[in-house]
């Protein structure tokens, strides 16, 4: 398939998740014309899901009044692993059946437009890069706080793959040497400890040793219940239990900013999901704890602020994918 359009004024993404596809289409500064969203159903197989993307692709272009010609190409974010140079997507853990699955040959064939696929953790921090929080800046880590933690990394104005697409595993630096199981399989990984499930483990082990935490009460009575959201309410109502969670979740973080500030040197760390929404409670713990990490000089430099895309950073997510290929294509 031919290189993106770089005349062309629009773009398309696709966001392929787990329980949710969106079709997107948008300009070149991110501005979403149409958007549709409809359940994966990935049990149906990736031929059903591709399917489903294609039908979704015609109908956000016809109601937009674009046709192909106006469109540079296809982005797609999805979840890996994956090569990007082949399209090719390997067993993704929220996506099963999709094994060695021809994504970008597929989409390509159906629509006749380029196809460019990418990881959804580099494409959201290519997002962030392009329209969010890392606007600007030319060296920016992002990094997704949530049910995982993964993140990506943008060197000299340049997403950083690593030669197998494996590169911006954040998440699975060591931070606690024989410390809690990882789903990687490893022990004490930041994951295994600031991730939403961790920091909800955390939080119920420690409502077992402390009667009478708020938490409980928050999550009617039943600790099993307890979530990190659970946590940081009980945490801005003052429950000491809580409160000493996220302190720890804090310094975690640090610990791992730390490394991470120590060896590239960025601009900007951006941080999503439950920063963005507990931003009054870890914000400033983490930057406090990160001056004890790190070489002043280098401390001096870096900014750790929230993600700014909220929900629409999926969306934005393939878009940048496909605004970064069409912008490298014109620098050639």
């Amino acid at each position: 398939m031919s290189q993106p359009d770089r005349n062309a004024p629009y773009l398309l993404g696709h966001d392929i998740g787990g329980t949710k596809l969106a079709v997107t289409v948008a300009d070149r500064n991110g501005k979403i014309l149409r958007k549709i969203r409809r359940p994966t159903e990935a049990e149906r197989g990736p031929q059903a899901v591709v399917a489903s993307l294609v039908d979704m692709s015609r109908e956000a272009m016809a109601r937009a009044a674009l046709s192909p010609a106006k469109l540079a190409g296809v982005g797609v974010s999805c979840g890996g692993p994956l090569d990007t140079e082949t399209g090719v997507v390997y067993a993704p853990p929220n996506l099963p059946g999709w094994d060695e699955v021809p994504l970008k040959a597929w989409l390509e064939s159906a629509l006749s437009l380029p196809v460019f696929v990418e990881n959804d953790a580099n494409a959201s921090a290519l997002a962030e890069w392009s329209f969010g929080a890392g606007r600007g800046c030319r060296h920016m880590v992002y990094m997704t706080m949530s049910t995982g933690i993964g993140g990506g990394i943008i060197l000299d104005g340049q997403l950083y793959r690593g030669p197998n697409d494996t590169a911006g595993e954040v998440g699975h630096m060591t931070i606690v040497e024989n410390g809690p199981v990882c789903g990687c399989g490893k022990r004490g990984c930041l994951e295994a400890l600031c991730s939403g499930p961790s920091i909800a483990r955390r939080a119920r082990e420690k409502a077992q040793a402390a009667p009478g935490s708020r938490m409980v009460d928050l999550a009617g009575g039943d600790p099993a219940r307890i979530t990190a959201e659970t946590v940081m309410d009980a945490a801005r109502q003052d429950d000491p239990a809580a409160r000493e969670i996220v302190d720890e979740t804090a310094r975690y973080m640090a610990v791992g900013l730390g490394n991470i500030v120590n060896i590239l040197n960025p601009e900007v760390i951006v941080i999503g999901t439950i920063l963005v929404k507990a931003q009054d409670l870890l914000l400033e713990p983490i930057r406090a704890y990160l001056r004890r990490e790190t070489w002043p000089r280098v401390f001096d430099t870096v900014r750790v602020v929230p993600a700014g895309l909220g929900d629409e950073v999926g969306d934005l997510a393939a878009i940048a994918v496909i605004r970064q290929a069409v912008q490298s294509e014109g620098s050639n």
